[in-house]
């Protein structure tokens, strides 16, 4: 786990101290990461995800055991971070954009559940999205409510 981080800072080109002066912590600091001494907050844990271009979830993996890491992670489940909202249009992590495939200038549609939240899928899989919940048993499809709305 500790190789990794050195690893992603080889890669990166940078040295423990260039990494420590980008993070504002000591050069002691990177080397006890990397040594498995000790571990990032998670704050210094989102800004080593941006250094390295990569997930909370990838640098919380860093740090984890195996065992840990199959217990922490859900399959095909992600946290990528904050979205921003400014003047009616939001604005998606990087990452997000990458893992779903959407491209710059997609069109997306909002749905919401004021119990669950907010989802955005792809517009050219609405049609599929909506035959599919229309079918299912609680809405449109073999069981109805009994005043047969």
């Amino acid at each position: 786990m500790s190789d990794t981080l050195r690893k992603l800072r080889m890669e990166a080109r940078m040295t423990q101290e260039d990494l420590a002066e980008r993070m504002n912590v000591s050069r002691q600091s990177v080397a006890k990461w990397e040594s498995g001494d000790s571990v990032p907050d998670v704050i210094k844990c989102g800004e080593l995800a941006k250094i390295f271009d990569i997930t909370i979830e990838d640098i919380a993996l860093l740090f984890m055991g195996k065992e840990e890491q199959a217990k922490m992670i859900p399959k095909n489940k992600f946290i990528f971070g904050k979205c921003i909202v400014t003047d009616h249009k939001i604005t998606l992590p990087d990452e997000a954009m990458r893992v779903f495939g959407i491209k710059e200038g997609e069109e997306l549609v909002l749905l919401g559940d004021i119990e669950r939240g907010l989802a955005l899928m792809p517009l050219s899989a609405i049609d599929s999205f909506i035959k599919e919940f229309s079918e299912a048993p609680t809405f449109g499809g073999t069981e109805h409510d009994k005043n047969d709305d």
